[in-house]
């Protein structure tokens, strides 16, 4: 999913891995999956790795990294299966840049499979003394590593530049990286269209964001059966490791942000002694299923919402409680429409966890206020058309990569809910903050409909302390609605020696996207020094004007 421009100067907005869910008339966007595209890694359009000329490298993988489980078949005989095909970069973003394309087994459990997978990589070598490799995933999943290379390798610290050949890569399915999904059309209409305001059928919600999503993933599992089953992470960590191997690489430095956690933790707990420093940003939980991650929907908005709330004075946690309050009970006619509690969802939520939309969000709270329950007919219209205004200033993302995040999430983590316990839990949300994580709840819960339960693979739950040679410093935000703070808590605990720093924000993904030094500082020095820093709580700390 692409990166946005921010909607005012200077000034970068992401609503990364928003969904855009239709039931009805009503088309709202639920900030259901965590990702991690920074604010001002912004994404240029750029055209594709596969159009440029290309110059073949020959090279053979290592028979470590083409070691399949015990019950493989024999390796099929593949010169191009570990090579890297090198190719011109191009000219927008990737400057600097050796570009290439490295080509392993579609299926790492049979060799004797003659699909193979491409993956899209870019290559920018230290300019000093070098260290060593360090790589990256954004997030999603469904982020593209090459949309925001530049981006991210601008905003590391010149010391980190100087000493690290800095490698961005796209996972399988994902933005260069083959192969894709296609003919995923599947646009059933819904059974149940939600009240704008009043009480809400959750039953009935329930059943129809189900039915209308088991039928979206049943479509495009059956018009890709070669593909889908492909993408999870289980696949990722291995085309990671040729990658290691092809690139002559002794071990990684992993930056993994949001969804990218999840690549850097079962890297490691694959292969160990691979890796030399393990950041994860926005961690997600090792032990999580899709039931317990449709549940935390049940308590991480209010949690963010008290969070958020403070750090703007005295009056925004009563303003916003009754912005949230009163949409629950009338509309705020706005220019060609109204404004209802729905349109709070995509937006205002989906943003709150980016620290550079709070400006934006503050100015739509303070004027929803003022339309609500300000004095005169004239005032509340006024702050009606601001708070429309503002809100349209942040981005809704581009869709096209949704069906991916499915199937990557449902290969990656079972335990499936039923309709039943998705509306539960839904009503739960609705009671305890609102319909914004009522309808996040229904998102999760609903993400892997159609798909049998058995489509996990590849999964384990830690039952024990997983010992790293180098353990990870992992860090989260009190606040953060995408990867709530439990998240990385449990991923600290069950990794022995790790490093837990947590901000005291809403802010998701923080390392370099605020100018914390209680943050920044001591991930820099673990990277450059493998110096664990130890527990830290960080104080907000807003961005620069």
């Amino acid at each position: 999913m692409d990166g946005h421009h921010g909607a005012q100067a200077g000034r970068g907005v992401v609503a990364e891995d928003d969904l855009l869910v239709g039931i009805g008339d009503h088309a709202f966007t639920v900030a259901a999956l965590p990702s991690a595209v920074p604010h001002h890694y912004v994404r240029e359009m750029r055209p594709s790795l596969r159009s440029v000329s290309v110059v073949v490298i020959a090279g053979a993988i290592a028979a470590s990294v083409l070691v399949a489980p015990a019950t493989a078949a024999t390796p099929t005989a593949d010169a191009a299966r570990g090579t890297i095909t090198w190719s011109d970069c191009p000219e927008k973003g990737f400057g600097g840049f050796e570009c290439g394309t490295l080509t392993v087994p579609l299926d790492w459990d049979d060799l004797s499979n003659p699909a193979n997978a491409e993956i899209a990589l870019a290559v920018k070598r230290a300019t000093g003394k070098r260290k060593g490799y360090l790589s990256f995933n954004p997030g999603g999943p469904g982020e593209s590593g090459l949309g925001s290379a530049a981006g991210v390798w601008s905003a590391l610290p010149r010391n980190v530049r100087r000493g690290f050949d800095f490698v961005a890569w796209d996972p399988r399915g994902i933005g260069d990286s083959m192969p894709q999904l296609q003919g995923c059309n599947a646009d059933p209409e819904p059974s149940y269209e939600p009240p704008v305001v009043g009480p809400v059928d959750w039953e009935a919600l329930a059943q129809a964001m189900y039915d209308v999503q088991a039928a979206r993933n049943t479509q495009c599992l059956d018009a890709n059966p070669e593909v889908a089953p492909y993408l999870g992470t289980y696949y990722v960590i291995r085309d990671l490791e040729a990658m290691r191997t092809a690139l002559g690489a002794r071990k990684w430095n992993f930056w993994g942000m949001s969804y990218g956690t999840r690549i850097g933790y079962r890297y490691a707990r694959e292969y160990p002694d691979r890796v030399r420093t393990l950041i994860l940003d926005g961690a997600w939980s090792p032990n999580l299923s899709i039931t317990s991650w449709m549940n935390g929907a049940t308590w991480n908005y209010a949690t963010a919402q008290a969070i958020w709330s403070r750090l703007f004075g005295k009056k925004m946690a009563y303003r916003l409680q009754r912005v949230i309050d009163g949409l629950e009970v009338r509309t705020i006619p706005v220019p060609g429409g109204e404004f209802t509690r729905w349109s709070m969802v995509g937006r205002f939520w989906a943003n709150i966890s980016v620290q550079a939309a709070y400006p934006d969000l503050t100015a739509f709270v303070n004027n929803a206020y003022k339309a609500l329950y300000g004095k005169s007919a004239k005032k509340r219209r006024a702050a009606a058309k601001t708070a429309s205004e503002v809100l349209e200033l942040l981005p809704r993302d581009d869709q096209s990569a949704a069906l991916n995040i499915h199937f990557i999430q449902c290969r990656d983590i079972g335990e499936y809910p039923t309709v039943d316990a998705i509306a539960r839990t839904a009503s739960v949300a609705a009671r305890i903050e609102s319909v914004a994580s009522a309808q996040v709840a229904l998102t999760k819960g609903t993400f892997c409909a159609g798909l049998p339960q058995d489509f996990t693979y590849g999964y384990e739950p830690l039952t024990e302390a997983l010992e790293l040679p180098t353990p990870p410093v992992v860090i989260n935000s009190l606040g953060d609605t995408r990867t709530e703070y439990d998240f990385g808590r449990t991923m600290a605990n069950f990794i022995a020696g790790s490093s837990l720093i947590t901000y005291d924000g809403t802010q998701h993904v923080t390392y370099l996207q605020t100018p914390s030094r209680c943050i920044n500082h001591p991930v820099t020095r673990y990277l450059l020094k493998r110096t664990q820093p130890g527990p830290l709580l960080c104080h907000y700390a807003p961005l620069l004007d």
